[in-house]
């Protein structure tokens, strides 16, 4: 077993190149698709300058495309899912698509380009007759984008005790 010769030396500098070269390709794949981040705010209001409070009660998620490629989102929906399966398959309990996710008297933002480096904003007004117990912690929001076939989902966090019944609120 001892000595390698030039042919098998250069049979191994050739497989390291080659390696090289497809995790180069590899990232450039991944880093040049886009890459979509959500945050939500749950109890949100809309404050207009001289005329107070126009909007309450809202579910505001802003969508950022941190990546390098364009997409168009396509649909902002809500799901109820009950259990980590039903997450993992996209089975949810129950499936609303929000049809109209703009501030009132706005032109509607869906179907919507999302360029990289820009956000998208969709406001959910949750109906107390189809979810009666929101916000809870078994709802998901998130939009269905053109690049993807499964959804860009979001929990909604943990209700915190409201404030106490004397305070005064907006």
């Amino acid at each position: 077993m001892g000595h390698i010769e030039a042919t098998g030396w250069i049979a191994i500098y050739a497989a390291v190149v080659s390696t090289c070269a497809f995790a180069l390709n590899f990232r450039t794949w991944i880093e040049n698709r886009p890459l979509v981040h959500l945050s939500l705010m749950v109890d949100g209001m809309i404050v207009s300058p001289g005329s107070g409070v126009e909007e309450k009660d809202l579910t505001i998620l802003t969508v950022t495309n941190r990546g390098r490629a364009p997409t168009m989102i396509t649909n902002m929906v809500i799901f109820e899912m009950n259990s980590w399966w039903q997450r993992l398959r996209i089975r949810p309990e129950k499936s609303f698509v929000v049809a109209n996710p703009q501030m009132a008297g706005y032109p509607p933002n869906v179907p919507g380009d999302l360029e990289p480096n820009k956000k998208w904003t969709g406001f959910a007004r949750p109906r107390r007759d189809l979810l009666p117990d929101w916000p809870h912690h078994r709802y998901w929001v998130g939009v269905y984008v053109s690049h993807r076939d499964r959804p860009y989902l979001i929990r909604l966090p943990k209700t915190k005790p409201g404030p106490p019944e004397n305070s005064k609120s907006v």
